[in-house]
C-alpha cells in the first residue's frame, strides 16, 4: 500500500488590519531593512548550502520535526568565527511521508549558494554553534548570477508572509507593497561590512 504523504501546518498567525479595512491572516514578521539584519545578526555568511537534513526530535515533551541545514563559509563578514561550516537549525521539514510546514521560515536547497544573517541561538551535541536566520525569511538572501556578468543578492520571502511595522504607540500595521530587496553582491558585501564596522577589503 503507497503512504500517503501527511502534511503539518504550523503558522504563527496574527490578524493584521488591511487597508481596505478588512483583515489578512499570515504568517507576521516585524519588517526589517538590510542595514537591520546586518546589525541584529551575529554572523553573516556567504556560502554554499552543503546540506539539509530533518529529523524528529522532542521539544517540550512533544515530538516535532526539524531541520538542519550547514552551509559551508565562503566568506565571513564579521570574523566572529573560525568554523568553515554555518550550522542552522529551524522547524519544520519532512521526515518520510510527513512534512512540518512553519510558514515564514527559509527554505533552503543543497547546492544554492546563499548569503545569510544568523543568530546564535545554542550548540548542537558536539558543542558547536547552531544558528536561527534573523527575521525568518528577510535574512535569507540567494545568490544568483546576472546576465552580463556579476551577481546579485535576492531575497526571498515565499508564500503565507507578511510584514509588519510598530507605529510610535506600539500599534502593529501591515508593511504595504514592499518588494523583496535585491542589490549587487559586491554592494550587499560592502553594506555589510559598513555596518559592522569592518573595512571593506
Amino acid at each position: 500500500m503507497t503512504a500517503t504523504r501527511r502534511t503539518m501546518t504550523l503558522v504563527a498567525s496574527l490578524a493584521v488590519l488591511a487597508a481596505a479595512g478588512g483583515s489578512v491572516r499570515a504568517t507576521v514578521v516585524m519588517a526589517l531593512g538590510f542595514d537591520e539584519l546586518a546589525a541584529q545578526a551575529d554572523r553573516v555568511v556567504l556560502g554554499s548550502v552543503h546540506s539539509v537534513s530533518a529529523r524528529w526530535v522532542e521539544r517540550d515533551g512533544e515530538k516535532t520535526i526539524e531541520t538542519t541545514i550547514d552551509v559551508a563559509v565562503e566568506d565571513e563578514l564579521g570574523n566572529v568565527s573560525a568554523e568553515p561550516v554555518a550550522r542552522i537549525v529551524q522547524p519544520g521539514g519532512e521526515v518520510g511521508d510527513v512534512g512540518l510546514v512553519v510558514t515564514g521560515m527559509p527554505e533552503f536547497h543543497a547546492g544554492e549558494r546563499v548569503l545569510v544573517f544568523l543568530r546564535v541561538s545554542g550548540a548542537d551535541e558536539q558543542g558547536r554553534a547552531v544558528h536561527s536566520v534573523v527575521g525568518m525569511a528577510q535574512g535569507k538572501f540567494i545568490v544568483l548570477p546576472r546576465l552580463g556578468g556579476g551577481f546579485d543578492a535576492i531575497q526571498q520571502f515565499g508564500t503565507g508572509f507578511a510584514l509588519a511595522d510598530a507605529d510610535d504607540d506600539g500599534t502593529i500595521r501591515p508593511v504595504e507593497g514592499r518588494a523583496p530587496i535585491r542589490m549587487d553582491l559586491g554592494e550587499a558585501l560592502a553594506r555589510v561590512r559598513a555596518v559592522r564596522g569592518e573595512v571593506t577589503p
